[in-house]
């Protein structure tokens, strides 16, 4: 790979254009909206700079890196001359595609599209383009510069070509590949989320407080951090929005929503990103 775009500059598109600029990829991060690029540009910054304060950066290095990012609503600029597309929009399977049949209107048939969606089929995403083959999942995990897994996911369609292509992006960008199939949730959401659907479930039927039930998961099982803290990272109304893919896809009662989950997104109590989810957040 020798030039990546990102599709999309919210938390998850800002840490992917990061990750690749860091490795050395002129990276074009394209966005409809100019606040968000803003917000991105000043997220990179931030890093850039803390990097620099630590030592892990000379301000040289930093500035290399913060030059490899084009900040553009135009799509054609950011996907001019691009080796791999990673598209991070929204979580709205039509709005993918439509990203898709844009995209490959402005890209070689060389080119890889990746798709960084955390639940939704690959297999449909593909539809939108002619040439399938070259239509993968390519899963990072938040926050981008700090996780180390990339979920590769193939779809039916996908070329082994295009897997291994994947497998080697992941590792010159810093990261561990882990290939899996298209099914719905892959295997990171559909059991990472089990376990913060079944807190939630345990919370809002008075099994242990909060605090208790954070606390017993962490020590009990070595997290990092406890499903409920977790699910106010990734974003309640996410968590929600997942569980019902997942429902609708599997038809099954294990993949149903907690009703404190569906009244919290409700109030707008949606986690970090809000200020108050199952935790406040100054």
């Amino acid at each position: 790979m020798q030039k990546v775009a990102v599709i999309g500059s919210g938390t998850m598109g800002s840490g992917i254009a990061y990750v690749t600029a860091r490795a050395g990829l002129p990276t074009g991060l394209y966005d409809v909206f100019p606040e968000q690029l803003a917000k991105a540009h000043a997220y990179h910054d931030k890093l850039l700079n803390r990097g620099v304060e630590k030592e892990r950066l000379t301000q040289a290095d930093a500035d290399a890196v913060g030059a490899r990012i084009l900040y553009t609503g135009d799509l054609a600029a950011a996907l001019s001359g691009v080796d791999l597309v990673v598209e991070a929009a929204p979580e709205n399977i039509e709005l993918k595609k439509k990203l898709f049949g844009q995209i490959e209107e402005h890209v070689s048939d060389e080119a890889i599209l990746g798709s960084n969606t955390s639940s939704l089929p690959i297999t449909e995403i593909a539809t939108a383009v002619q040439k399938r083959d070259r239509v993968v999942g390519i899963h990072f995990f938040n926050p981008a510069p700090v996780m180390k897994l990339i979920e590769i996911i193939q779809a039916i369609e996908t070329s082994e070509a295009t897997v291994q292509a994947m497998v080697e992006f992941a590792k010159g960008v810093g990261k561990e590949p882990v290939v899996v199939k298209d099914f719905p949730g892959f295997v990171t959401t559909r059991v990472g989320l089990m376990l913060v659907s079944e807190a939630i479930f345990a919370l809002q039927e008075g099994v242990a407080e909060r605090d208790a039930l954070d606390k017993a998961m962490k020590l009990g099982y070595n997290l990092p951090m406890g499903p409920l803290a977790l699910a106010d990272l990734i974003g309640l109304d996410v968590v929600l929005h997942v569980l019902d893919a997942l429902y609708a896809n599997y038809k099954d009662g294990r993949y149903r929503a907690p009703i404190l989950l569906r009244k919290m997104v409700q109030a707008g109590h949606l986690g970090r990103k809000e200020g108050k989810g199952f935790y406040e957040y100054p």
